[in-house]
């Protein structure tokens, strides 16, 4: 169910200017781009040429990337949600006149590649990312992270037990009621930690399942239905992902091994429960649960879809996805529940089953342990998607894009994914520039169903004095408001008359108790003057002690008022740090120490827009820069026309009880 909200145009506003830039990566070995620790990093491989034969097969169109690894670990590379095209990756030791292949492949995650090597801290690594057997490339990210830490590694497991969706088995479709089509989703989990998974079908300590539905179709990414949970029963013993180690009993799923549910047993009426009981970060949810055993229509208590949504005639080019998730008490416990969601492509048919247009699944399409935002992302070069990780609680994701009318408007598009915060969402807003008139604000959501208590009122969306914003109710006005809750997704969208940039988003939070909003870097619409400020970001950064890789924002550059914003996310909570600036970027990994990576060089001034700051409970620190008082080693500096000026933030930080600090990745500002 789509609900369309519109309001008038309106012109006021912040001035805000940021640039969205992505650089065509170093095409030969020789001058491999440098990146070094854990993240996710970009790739373009548009303009690339092939660098020869490879020993694993054809891999063409390729970029290089000189990968350094800050600690002795088992890494996997992969670019699995990351891109939209047949992609095949190579990962090589030695020197670029001496390579030694370590690893190599094709098609690991539907057309997306996976590598993994045993890494040396300090050791450089050479990474080769292309497209199969002479196909096109295109822009995307490629992941670099722990193997076996949340990324499905066998040969290296995680810790604790570690539930994920290996496979998304297949689909069925039971009818129609009204205007409402119903489907459900078939799943097969794996246990890809160290500890086996309780699997107690008498009490709450077994998985429940979650299935999605959604549509992509003229750049709008939407979740189209929802179903309410499957409650696990019997875990066999398979080996999908891993080799297994049998449990020896249905109550536990063993390490390595994988449990499939069909999806007519996932639609099966008696067994699903209320989404409404479930608290997802904890994975603590009641039992026995509401209207167990109970049976209704074709559509009670499976996903519903509008039978519109789905009709060839009215979408004809629309491409359809599945999405599944499993939450379940004791991977939460371990600090795994963030990973236990996969995507799949489904497709859709002209033929009906009672009435209802049929969707299957895409064998091989399953990209495991992401949210189907980032099925958005791979399929759309133009799409930006970004995790905002709630300090000490759930993850949601993020992603935007920019559709050019071609009459001196854009549609700005939004699609906000909550995996598994239990504060939920209650506000979504977006800022945009001076000058710029903003019309056609809407939202779409999934309704709820068969009994759930959550209301289903659209989002009350404002133009406001230089933002957008969409909201609904208050905890304390109504606890059932329609917040976003846990494994779904709502979008959001607007129309104006100003180019993209890149700018500072706020998703605010619905729950008593919650740290504040959370801000995240996405497109917006820039100043309506078209003002040649460019801004973008270079130099990846590395992992700090919550996971994520630190990120500097750039926004509102207001030439007139001589002043901008920087903002430093995804921090640890109560971190001091400050900005740090300079006219020349560089490239030094964990300098005294560091666990980051310093990316500006020659004469640095620090304290930029505010000296020493706190992160605070949120994870982050904002500072507004005076543009005629930039600090120097030597004083103060102004900023001058034509001239290009790098940025970084850095904090302190402490891993397993050791004192360190980490730098954010880098940003330049190209003043007109």
């Amino acid at each position: 169910m789509r609900v369309l909200s519109t309001l008038g145009a309106a012109a006021c506003g912040a001035f805000i200017l940021s640039g969205l830039a992505s650089a065509q990566n170093s095409d030969e070995c020789s001058t491999a781009t440098p990146v070094a620790g854990l993240g996710t990093f970009a790739m373009d491989t548009t303009a690339a040429t092939n660098s020869g034969s490879s020993p694993c097969g054809g891999i063409g169109q390729d970029v290089w990337f000189a990968w350094t690894a800050s600690a002795t670990e088992s890494v996997q590379f992969s670019t699995c949600g990351g891109a939209g095209w047949d992609t095949a990756l190579a990962i090589y030791g030695g020197t670029c006149g001496s390579l030694t292949l370590l690893d190599c492949n094709d098609d690991d995650c539907g057309l997306q590649s996976r590598v993994q090597i045993s890494a040396m801290a300090g050791q450089t690594y050479f990474l080769r990312a292309g497209a199969y057997n002479g196909q096109s490339g295109g822009t995307g990210t490629f992941t670099v992270a722990q193997a076996g830490s949340g990324s499905g590694g066998c040969t290296n497991p995680s810790t604790g037990p570690d539930v994920i969706v290996g496979d998304i088995n297949g689909a069925s479709t039971f009818g129609t009621v009204g205007n409402m089509s119903a489907y459900s989703l078939g799943t097969t989990s794996c246990n890809v930690g160290d500890q086996e998974l309780l699997w107690i079908a008498g009490n709450n300590q077994h998985p429940v399942i979650g299935q999605n539905i959604f549509r992509m179709e003229d750049g709008r990414f939407e979740q189209i239905g929802l179903g309410w949970l499957k409650h696990g029963f019997t875990a066999l013993q398979q080996n999908l992902c891993c080799d297994c180690n049998n449990s020896g009993t249905g109550t536990r799923l063993g390490v390595g091994c994988s449990d499939p549910y069909g999806s007519g047993l996932n639609g099966s009426q008696s067994g699903l429960g209320p989404r409404s009981q479930v608290n997802a970060f904890t994975g603590a949810f009641s039992y026995p649960f509401l209207f167990q055993g109970q049976t209704g229509d074709a559509i009670y208590k499976r996903i519903q879809v509008l039978t519109d949504d789905v009709n060839p005639s009215m979408h004809p080019t629309a491409r359809y996805f599945g999405e599944a998730q499993y939450v379940t008490p004791d991977d939460s416990a371990a600090g795994h529940g963030a990973n236990s969601i996969s995507y799949c492509d489904l497709n859709r048919s002209n033929s009906t089953t009672g009435g209802a247009y049929r969707l299957n699944t895409v064998n091989g399409s399953t990209v495991r342990e992401l949210c189907a935002i980032r099925g958005w992302e791979a399929a759309d070069s133009g799409v930006v998607a970004e995790d905002i990780q709630v300090p000490g609680e759930g993850l949601f994701v993020a992603g935007s894009n920019a559709i050019d009318n071609n009459d001196g408007t854009w549609t700005y598009n939004y699609a906000v994914c909550n995996i598994n915060s239990d504060f939920s969402g209650r506000q979504f807003t977006v800022p945009f520039g001076m000058n710029v008139t903003v019309s056609d604000v809407g939202m779409s959501f999934p309704m709820y169903h068969s009994g759930e208590p959550y209301t289903n009122i659209a989002w009350t969306g404002t133009i406001n004095a230089g933002n957008v914003s969409w909201e609904t109710e208050g905890f304390m006005q109504n606890a059932n408001a329609n917040a976003l809750r846990w494994g779904t997704t709502y979008s959001f969208w607007f129309t104006a008359n100003a180019a993209p940039q890149t700018v500072t988003a706020s998703l605010g939070l619905f729950k008593p108790g919650n740290p504040g909003d959370q801000n995240v870097a996405l497109i917006g619409p820039g100043d309506g003057n078209g003002s040649s400020v460019v801004i973008n970001n270079y130099c990846m950064a590395n992992s700090n002690s919550t996971g994520q890789p630190t990120a500097i924002v750039a926004s509102n550059v207001d030439l007139m008022a001589r002043t901008m914003q920087l903002d430093s996310l995804n921090m640890p909570q109560n971190a001091f740090g400050f900005f740090i600036t300079s006219l020349s970027q560089g490239f030094v990994a964990n300098p005294g120490g560091s666990s980051g990576n310093l990316c500006v060089a020659g004469n640095i001034g620090r304290g930029v827009g505010g000296g020493v700051l706190s992160s605070g409970t949120a994870g982050s620190f904002t500072g507004i820069v005076d543009l005629d008082m930039i600090p120097t080693p030597t004083g103060t500096t102004s900023v001058m026309a034509g001239e290009t000026r790098y940025f970084q933030s850095w904090h302190r930080d402490a891993i397993l009880g050791i004192a360190t600090s980490n730098f954010s990745d880098g940003v330049r500002v190209q003043f007109p």
